[in-house]
């Protein structure tokens, strides 16, 4: 199946606007989310998991390593289907508080040659109550949910934390996590989010507000220095931040020697050609966190050695969207098995246990 995916399906959908593609797939999900018969029956075939690479982090039930990425289901269109396909956890969105149409169209491109895909969407979304009004009418079968908020583009930087908070007491109690979005390149200034002045600020507001201790992940840029990660280090062990999700899509594409013929589009780069990269900013933030934060890895994943090398990087878990695009819905399955008969090939009794082993190889 991987097979025909691969060499039948994708080249057909590859013929096609990539965003009309997401969003047919999108509504074909939205059936598995509404049908429990169907989405057991899917995820009888595409499941895989062992006692080696299950975890319990923060209280929860991770089944796999593996989550999907924000941007995949921006609205909670299909937010119970993405389990059936392999994932622990899908994270939606990015959500913001009031509803935004994103940047115009085209805005989704394919690097075919570098396994990536530039992206431009600018956070285009329904807005956090009607998300929420959605999560509460949807059954979840199984698996987490992990909510992304951000800012909403028309709100100033210094009114960042109010507009975060909103989003937070809406959206809060349909989420097992809660991620805060600070940095999407394709807005302007979004990543000044970053800065201690402006990023404190929200991490006490979502504090206060954290009355349930949800655990709170913070999403960080690609192109961060090295002052910069020391700061978002600093703040979340002062604010018991639990994970910090690394990295985002590279904005700056001059470095990164694309072959592809939409290399030249405005937006972000996903894909292999950040790989390396984001397992060097894995490795700082591991090597900086003194176990006060977990890191989830993101960043051109497409097999089972990628994941295994993350996790070996500093990564507790992952998350995966790009390779779910070009590989199909038989891939989760497939580098969950693979990763597992690693670690077992290398003699670990539990994932755990293979954590930043390898974070010495990386320098940033």
């Amino acid at each position: 199946l991987l097979m025909l995916y691969q060499k039948i399906i994708r080249p057909i959908l590859f013929c096609f606007d990539p965003e009309k593609v997401h969003n047919f797939t999108l509504k074909l999900l939205s059936i598995l989310d509404k049908s429990q018969f169907l989405n057991n029956l899917v995820f009888r075939t595409k499941n895989f998991t062992s006692p080696r690479i299950k975890q319990k982090i923060w209280g929860l039930y991770f089944r796999t390593p593996i989550g999907l990425t924000a941007g995949m289901d921006k609205n909670a269109t299909a937010a119970t289907a993405w389990s059936a396909f392999d994932f622990a956890w899908a994270q939606l969105g990015s959500v913001t508080h009031q509803a935004q149409p994103g940047n115009p169209k085209p805005r989704l491109w394919r690097l075919p040659k570098d396994k990536g895909i530039v992206v431009y969407y600018g956070i285009p979304n329904i807005g956090a109550q009607a998300v929420a009004n959605k999560l509460s009418k949807t059954k979840n079968y199984r698996g987490l949910l992990s909510i992304s908020i951000a800012k909403t583009s028309k709100i100033a930087m210094q009114a960042a934390a109010a507009d975060y908070a909103e989003s937070f007491k809406i959206l809060e109690s349909h989420g097992d996590i809660i991620t805060l979005n600070l940095s999407c390149p394709n807005i302007e200034d979004f990543a000044g989010l970053q800065k201690r002045a402006t990023l404190e600020p929200i991490l006490q507001k979502i504090t206060e507000l954290n009355k349930n201790n949800k655990p709170i992940w913070l999403k960080i840029s690609y192109d961060l220095n090295k002052q910069q990660l020391d700061d978002i280090i600093s703040l979340s062990k002062q604010y018991n931040i639990a994970a910090i999700v690394a990295v985002n899509l590279a904005k700056e594409k001059s470095h990164l020697n694309l072959k592809s013929a939409n290399k030249n589009k405005p937006g972000g780069v996903s894909g292999q050609v950040i790989t390396q990269h984001a397992n060097k900013v894995i490795s700082y933030l591991y090597k900086n966190s003194e176990d006060k934060f977990k890191i989830i890895g993101v960043g051109g994943i497409f097999s089972g050695t990628d994941a295994y090398d993350k996790i070996k990087a500093g990564a507790h878990l992952l998350q995966i969207a790009t390779g779910f695009i070009y590989n199909g819905p038989c891939s989760i399955k497939k580098i969950n098995k693979d990763l597992d008969k690693l670690l077992q090939k290398n003699n670990f009794s539990h994932i755990s246990q293979a954590v930043g082993i390898e974070a010495n190889k990386y320098n940033l």
